[in-house]
């Protein structure tokens, strides 16, 4: 992927997570209390699972890039 595709991935995939949720919030499906911790967790769950098994080894490599770069 070159930048300007990863970015339209980025765009995508977030407005698609957060359209979803803000259609669970219009129909109710959503607790009045839930603040943003919740909200936080519903958003990281729904993008996690979006991906389905991961490769044991890509996920290892992620991680390893996530600390040495400090992302």
């Amino acid at each position: 992927m070159n930048k300007q595709t990863k970015i339209e991935f980025v765009k995508t995939f977030t407005e698609s997570l957060a359209d979803s949720i803000i259609q669970d919030i219009h129909d109710g499906n959503i607790p009045e209390e839930w603040d943003g911790i919740e909200l936080r967790w519903l958003l990281e769950e729904r993008a996690t699972s979006s991906f389905g098994k991961d490769s044991g080894k890509r996920k290892r490599e992620y991680k390893n890039t996530v600390l040495v770069n400090n992302l």
